[in-house]
């Protein structure tokens, strides 16, 4: 007896998951032994959801499997049957229809001169034809019924929506050529560039599954995060900007902070659900090289977190839930980079101010050349930070000149072509190290001690209330060989400036839990490189990569109420905060 659309429905309603697992694991082995398989699977839900994650744990029994990882086979082997049906389904119709009209129409020379054309055009466009080299005859008949669905101008658009994809393939490819092998990014065994993922070429393809599959975790549905309120520091641009856009997305409301807190806001309203999101978003100035604009931060986030009408509810911004050290320094931007971005702050008050995002509590955050650092930082080499001074009045009064990363201990300007991240320690501008040390060790510490107060509760509980991310890197970790290439004499300033950070997190952990916080630190990846760093090939992973990094604890503590503290994060897994090195 054949079965309706209802029967299955009702079906995948009323069994339990068990049931379900049984009858998809046979509709498999009828697949690979190219007999056609039930329905079922054109019924179940494609996107990750409770049923499918109780039908994976019956479908892939193995608890070794990480969740993310058993959901992603779950997923593939109902989009394998659906595909067996979908092929099989259409090799029946051809059949049918070659045995209703018999020999059919023999066709012409121009008929088969056309339909070579289509061919090679459907071989040279794989993004287009969705073919390989071995697709069986059905899928090719598939994909030229597809074309013809298109209307011309359709088609047309679609070509050209699609077919960048290849050209970018190919560039690859040729590059690829050139060194046939490299050592996955994450797992560091040698793969062959047919080895590596389709999405991550600095990936194998377990590894960049594996990273599709932990960083969807981190977004909505899959988190919901409303009533929560966040701050993120450096939020403007690059990581931060994609970690609040996340925290947003997910239903947080989202405190910001930036040098350049105008700009800020227009880059957010340029995101096309900003009107979704931006009654839970607010921004404020402050300029982590000086002191005082970071206990100004503090104020101004107790005060929102006292005032926010959020989205309506009573409880919304009274505690801070989140709190994502990110903000961070290594480079100076030249004197002439940072005028400029003074001077559009300014520009920007009236198109920004009617979108009501920047707070306006107490002192007016305005901008300031070097952070003001000349007048923040009193005892600390007199002479070098007269000099500092020196030239930022002289360069904003000019206008031109060479471009300046600081200046070194004899007070003359650096070579614009070697920034402080490849400069030997007596290279590097005092004016780097301090604001390093400051941006980078110095201000989380004060907000963790300032904020921590207003997170968490010291009540029972078997699940964090609140977490504090610190974003770090692996410079900041002690080295198992003394001759490491990942220092080797270059940016002592950062890894002393992380080693500080990553201590905070190894110190202040414990503590930290007392109110059910779970403090630990995150290195986001390998994302961006300094001008004479950079890759032919790009970084392995991009920004938002590393926001799923950042935001994995957070998730799992949300979602699985897993408590993770006090740990050394890379790669959503955890280390020991400190690799230790003994004789």
């Amino acid at each position: 007896m054949s079965r309706t659309e209802e029967d299955y429905t009702q079906f995948i309603q009323t069994q339990p998951p068990s049931t379900i697992a049984a009858c998809l694991r046979r509709d498999q082995l009828l697949c690979q032994e190219n007999h056609l398989p039930s329905p079922l699977a054109m019924h179940l839900p494609t996107q990750p959801c409770e049923l499918l994650d109780a039908i994976s744990k019956h479908l892939i029994p193995d608890t070794t499997i990480p969740a993310p990882i058993r959901m992603l086979q779950c997923q593939g082997i109902i989009s394998g049957i659906k595909a067996s049906v979908n092929q099989m389904s259409s090799i029946r119709t051809w059949t049918a229809e070659a045995t209703e009209k018999g020999t059919g129409i023999i066709p012409t020379t121009k008929d088969f001169k056309s339909a070579l054309r289509v061919l090679e055009y459907l071989q040279k466009y794989p993004s287009i034809s969705m073919l390989t080299s071995i697709s069986p005859f059905p899928d090719v008949i598939a994909s030229v019924k597809t074309q013809l669905a298109f209307e011309d101008g359709l088609r047309a658009v679609n070509h050209l929506h699609t077919a960048h994809k290849d050209s970018r393939r190919d560039s690859k490819a040729s590059y690829k050529s050139r060194r046939p092998k490299r050592n996955c990014y994450m797992c560091h065994f040698e793969i062959r560039t047919d080895e590596a993922h389709d999405i991550y070429p600095s990936l194998c393809r377990p590894c960049g599954s594996f990273n599709l599959a932990s960083s969807a975790i981190s977004q909505p549905p899959n988190l919901n995060l409303a009533g929560k309120t966040a701050l993120v520091t450096g939020g403007r641009i690059n990581l931060g900007y994609e970690t609040a856009l996340r925290l947003l997305r997910c239903g947080a409301n989202v405190i910001v902070s930036s040098r350049y807190p105008r700009d800020a806001v227009v880059r957010y309203a340029r995101e096309l659900d900003f009107g979704g999101f931006s009654s839970r978003l607010r921004v404020v100035g402050a300029d982590f090289r000086t002191a005082r604009d970071a206990f100004r931060l503090v104020e101004v986030v107790k005060r929102l977190l006292d005032d926010w009408e959020g989205d309506g509810r009573e409880t919304a911004g009274k505690a801070l839930d989140i709190l994502i050290n990110n903000a961070a320094q290594t480079l100076t931007d030249p004197v002439h980079s940072e005028t400029r971005a003074i001077v559009r702050e300014e520009h920007l008050e009236g198109e920004v101010g009617e979108l009501g995002l920047i707070p306006d509590y107490g002192e007016r955050y305005v901008p300031k050349l070097r952070g003001g650092v000349g007048s923040a930082w009193g005892g600390i080499e007199d002479r070098v930070r007269l000099q500092i001074a020196g030239s930022a009045e002289s360069e904003s009064v000019e206008g031109h000149g060479m471009v300046q990363k600081g200046l070194g201990p004899d007070g003359m300007a650096e070579d614009d072509s070697k920034s402080s991240w490849t400069q030997r320690l007596d290279q590097i501008p005092y004016e780097d190290v301090i604001s390093a040390q400051a941006v980078n060790a110095f201000v989380p510490l004060i907000l963790c001690r300032e904020l921590l107060p207003r997170m968490g509760a010291t009540g029972k509980s078997s699940r964090p209330l609140g977490y504090i991310v610190n974003v770090s890197s692996r410079e900041g970790i002690l080295e198992s060989r003394t001759k490491s290439a990942s220092k080797a004499g270059h940016h002592v300033h950062t890894n002393m400036s992380k080693a500080a950070l990553n201590m905070i997190t190894e110190t202040e952990s414990e503590a930290a839990w007392k109110r059910h916080v779970a403090m630990n630190t995150v290195d986001p990846g390998y994302m961006s490189a300094a001008p004479e760093c950079q890759r032919a090939d790009g970084c392995p992973i991009g920004f938002e990569d590393g926001a799923a990094r950042v935001l994995w604890p957070i998730a799992v503590g949300e979602r699985e109420h897993r408590v993770i503290r006090g740990r050394f994060m890379k790669h959503f897994g955890h280390h020991d905060a400190i690799i230790s090195r003994g004789i």
